[in-house]
C-alpha cells in the first residue's frame, strides 16, 4: 500500500512539475512580446525603426530577448556585463507627400473645343456655352440645366455659333430655360 501510494505521489509531481514548466514558457513568451511591442512603439517615436516593418522588428527583437533569456537562466558564476549597443542612426523623417489628384480624362480639344465651362466663357462671353458630345454618332450638344451636361464620357465646352458651324446640332430635350423660348 505504501509502495503503490508513494508512486501515485511521485506521479502527482511528476505531472505538476510538467504542467508548471510548459505554463511558465508561455508567460515568458507572452513578456518577450510585451518587451518588443514596447520597444517598437519607443522605435517608432523616435524614428529609429531604421525602416524595419513590424513583423522585421518583432523577429529581430524576439531573436535579441530570446538569446538573452537563455544565458540567464542558467546559472553563471559571474554574469557578463552586455556589451552597450551600438548608437543607430535615426533614419531620416519620412516626409508627408499627397498623392496627386487624378486627373480627368483628356477631352478632346480642337478647334473651339474647350475642357472646362469657364475657358469656353472667356472665348465667347455673348454666346452660349454647350457640352458637344464628340465620341459617337449622335451629334448633338447640350445646354445647361441638361442631365447630360458636362457629363458625357467623350465631349468639350463649345460656344453654341461654334458647335453649329463644326456640325453639331441641339438635343431633342433642350433645356437652357427652353432655350429662352
Amino acid at each position: 500500500m505504501i509502495r503503490k501510494s508513494f508512486g501515485v505521489a511521485l506521479s502527482a509531481l511528476l505531472f505538476a512539475s510538467v504542467v508548471g514548466l510548459a505554463s511558465t514558457v508561455p508567460v515568458q513568451a507572452q513578456s518577450i512580446m510585451k518587451q518588443c511591442g514596447d520597444d517598437w512603439k519607443a522605435a517608432k517615436a523616435n524614428n529609429t525603426t531604421n525602416g524595419l516593418t513590424w513583423p522585421q522588428f518583432l523577429k529581430q527583437c524576439r531573436t535579441e530577448k530570446e538569446g538573452a533569456a537563455t544565458p540567464a537562466a542558467a546559472p553563471a558564476a559571474a554574469p557578463a556585463p552586455a556589451p552597450a549597443p551600438a548608437p543607430i542612426a535615426p533614419a531620416p523623417a519620412p516626409t508627408y507627400q499627397p498623392k496627386p489628384k487624378p486627373v480627368q480624362a483628356a477631352r478632346p480639344t480642337g478647334a473651339g473645343q474647350f475642357a472646362s465651362e469657364q475657358e469656353a466663357k472667356g472665348r465667347c462671353p455673348g454666346d452660349t456655352v454647350v457640352w458637344v458630345n464628340t465620341k459617337g454618332k449622335s451629334h448633338t450638344y447640350h445646354y445647361s440645366g441638361s442631365r447630360w451636361y458636362g457629363t458625357t464620357k467623350q465631349g468639350a465646352y463649345m460656344c453654341e455659333a461654334d458647335a453649329g458651324a463644326a456640325g453639331y446640332h441641339a438635343s431633342k430635350s433642350r433645356t437652357e430655360q427652353q432655350k429662352k423660348m
